[in-house]
């Protein structure tokens, strides 16, 4: 079974999508991040930036890390993840667009001479 949709951004559509849920394998590991930090209060902060929704503020760091990895479990529990391929990427068109362009060459290696000196300070 294919699904086939569309991305827009701002009324453009930018990609056709095609996603073939069926071709997509089973994940047995997922690693996200958990960011500790400790507020002006005293507490911990246990945050983890892939998941916006699990953050969690307790007294111990302890605490707060092993709350918010229950709340990381219980959310991806129902949760089913999928490999998202983009067809006719849009960034391709541009791929060789200043080919052969006289003013385009110079105009590069006069960025690339400045970097080399702005390098060098």
């Amino acid at each position: 079974m294919l699904v086939k949709t569309s991305i827009m951004m701002r009324k453009e559509i930018l990609a056709t999508v095609v996603m073939n849920p069926l071709a997509v394998t089973s994940l047995h590991k997922l690693s996200l991040h958990i960011l500790v930090e400790q507020a002006d209060s005293g507490n911990f902060i246990a945050s983890v930036p892939e998941l916006p929704d699990c953050m969690v503020e307790a007294e111990t760091r302890e605490i707060a890390i092993a709350v918010v990895q229950e709340q990381v479990k219980a959310k991806l529990a129902n949760m089913e993840v999928l490999t998202l391929e983009v067809a006719n990427n849009p960034w391709t068109d541009f791929i060789g667009i200043f080919e052969g362009d006289e003013e385009f060459a110079e105009l590069a290696q006069e960025l690339r001479d400045e970097r080399k000196l702005n390098a060098n300070h």
